[in-house]
């Protein structure tokens, strides 16, 4: 397990909810952080980073900004003089309709798109060119989600788990006829996290994601339109919300992947979803490519 303490991180969508988890969570090791968002708030976060004995900077970016994006990572290495770990947080969610008229779709496709796949191909991009620069190795973590791979994809690999509320069947993925663009977007982040994952091996370089079931955040608060405080007024939100995972247990699994180390795993899914313990769980086999491919000997 090796020591985070002195190492330079970017989390993008640290503004609210998890990323702004992750972002405390590595400064609390000793990690460096500039972190980003769309929101002004991000930039009251460093002060707060700082006073838990690290450097922090904050940057007002659109991670699917081209411009944005070169800006935020200038702004970064200028800081923090490198880049060990990025956090590929950002994201956007909202009901997309596959009868939505023409105009909605294209706005739609925009913008779930734009941030969730194309933002994290771009900062992961933007990273990588860094991070070979250096010479030094480094992490990448895509924030996923449990709608591609959950305990049940493949069945095989099912452990199945008392905790589980889907019983001895495996809960199918897939997050419904409203998170078409949602669902697409995250899946494709399955093909940069593998290609990557080959490419970047001989360089001491991992890159895992995160595949996230339910977790209590602004984001899917505000999918559900829960207030704040929706569960101290409303049973059935409550009882919605307790079988949520929390941001700060999330949190807790990035850093103990990062402490692998460079011997750790790479273009694994981590599969955080409900009925799952919120805990870095052993490596699972790959399943949609072969451990030749990722060690380079197929």
């Amino acid at each position: 397990m090796v020591d985070l303490a002195g190492k330079n991180a970017l989390v993008t969508g640290a503004a609210l909810g998890i990323g702004n988890a992750y972002a405390r969570a590595l400064a609390a090791e000793g990690v460096n952080v500039a972190v980003c968002d769309r929101l002004e708030e991000i930039m009251d976060l460093p002060a707060e980073l700082e006073a838990m004995g690290v450097k922090s900077v904050a940057c007002i970016a659109d991670v699917g900004n081209p411009d944005d994006v070169r800006r935020y990572v200038d702004e970064a290495i200028a800081a923090l003089g490198s880049i060990d770990i990025l956090i590929n947080n950002a994201g956007e969610i909202w009901p997309t309709l596959v009868d939505d008229d023409i105009d909605k779709s294209i706005a739609d496709y925009d913008g779930i798109i734009g941030t969730n796949l194309k933002g994290e191909y771009l900062m992961g991009r933007a990273v990588i060119t860094q991070m070979l620069k250096q010479g030094t190795g480094g992490d990448i973590v895509n924030i996923d989600t449990d709608h591609m791979v959950t305990c049940g994809s493949p069945v095989e690999l099912c452990p199945h788990l008392e905790t589980c509320p889907w019983g001895d069947t495996p809960r199918v993925t897939g997050g419904g006829d409203v998170m078409d663009l949602y669902d697409a977007s995250k899946w494709g982040l399955n093909g940069l996290m593998f290609a990557w994952a080959k490419a970047l091996k001989p360089n001491g370089i991992r890159v895992n994601a995160m595949c996230m079931g339910a977790t209590d955040s602004h984001m899917i608060r505000g999918f559900f339109n829960y207030a704040h405080d929706e569960e101290d007024h409303n049973p059935e939100a409550k009882a919605d919300i307790d079988t949520w995972m929390t941001k700060e247990d999330s949190a807790q699994v990035v850093i103990d992947l990062l402490k692998e180390g460079p011997d750790g795993r790479t273009a694994n899914t981590l599969n955080l979803c409900i009925g799952r313990p919120t805990i870095l769980e052993p490596a699972l086999p790959h399943i949609y490519i072969t451990e030749e491919e990722i060690n380079g000997t197929a």
